[in-house]
């Protein structure tokens, strides 16, 4: 996953923006580690063979599931950062209004 920056505490739009794109975030992550573990089980489950080709598909499984492990861990201690760095409440000098957008940013 990319690196983040913390955001200013005191502008109230970018307290919003990082809240709203940690969130989004776990969500996709939520989605991306199902869809992961499904196919996982389904190699493993369905993969009839033996030698090379059960060599190679495990080497990619472990792989698979070290970046999940990495993803998850990268995503928690900038959660952890983030709520450590913000303040609980949202401040009141930047009153510019925030745009709803349906729209998501990846």
């Amino acid at each position: 996953m990319k690196r983040q920056s913390l955001p200013d505490p005191d502008s109230r739009t970018q307290v919003l923006r990082a809240r709203r794109k940690h969130t989004e975030q776990v969500l996709l992550l939520i989605v991306y580690t199902v869809v992961e573990l499904w196919a996982v089980v389904a190699v493993v489950v369905l993969l009839k063979d033996d030698g090379v080709l059960a060599v190679a598909a495990s080497v990619v499984l472990a792989g698979v599931l070290l970046a999940l492990w990495d993803n998850w861990r990268t995503l928690l201690m900038f959660g952890r950062a983030l709520r450590a760095w913000l303040p609980e409440e949202l401040p009141e000098g930047d009153r510019e209004p925030v745009r709803q957008s349906h729209l998501v940013r990846l």
